[in-house]
């Protein structure tokens, strides 16, 4: 009975932690080409500039992510660490050969330097995560520790599921929409009460 516990634990640990690079790779995909996608933002507000601010924060937190994951010695966590180097090269060396050909006359997002310094980025995280896969030692699985990094993997995944899954579904809300309670969820455009949409 103890025995098949412990496997259910292990195998639940396993899972979690898989679960959560994953998300966290996705997380760096999605960001990494919102990055680095050359968009024209002739005409936007400071030329797109908020959209990259809040890009280039979810991408930091993000790495924050994966650094505990790493730290934290959780399953897959040195692959995924190298799965974010590979996802700008890739991205980036895309972009950069297929770049297009009026970038002369458009404002883009993007400059193929802007590329080349994001792939640069992503060579020193494949290094780094290949550096220190061969160096270090199988990490053997630690009992007592491995309820600490089970606790931190659902926190992690919780965060990076549950946040973006808030956000989505506020976007999905119309202007000056209120829960029945009177909370406010969105923006109001005017100052007619009328305008109010109450939503469940």
């Amino acid at each position: 009975m103890f025995s098949r516990l412990n496997t259910l634990w292990t195998w639940l640990f396993y899972a979690m932690s898989w679960l959560v690079v994953l998300v966290l790779m996705l997380h760096y995909a999605f960001y990494d080409w919102l990055l680095i996608t050359p968009i024209d933002v002739g005409g936007t507000f400071m030329g797109g500039g908020m959209a990259t601010q809040l890009y280039l924060m979810g991408w930091t937190v993000a790495t924050l992510g994966l650094i505990v994951a790493v730290l934290l010695r959780l399953p897959g966590a040195l692959y995924g660490w190298i799965g974010a180097g590979l996802v700008p090269l890739g991205i980036g060396a895309w972009w950069q050969l297929n770049y297009p050909d009026n970038g002369e006359e458009v404002i883009y997002s993007t400059s193929p330097h802007e590329i080349g310094t994001v792939m640069l980025i992503g060579v020193m995280l494949l290094s780094s995560g290949l550096y220190f896969r061969a160096k270090r030692k199988r990490w053997a699985l630690d009992r007592e520790f491995m309820s600490v990094q089970f606790i931190v993997a659902m926190m992690l995944a919780a965060f990076f599921i549950g946040v973006p899954m808030a956000i989505y579904k506020q976007q999905n809300l119309p202007h000056c929409a209120f829960s029945k309670e009177g909370q406010q969820l969105t923006v109001c455009l005017g100052d007619d009460d009328n305008e109010r949409v109450i939503v469940d």
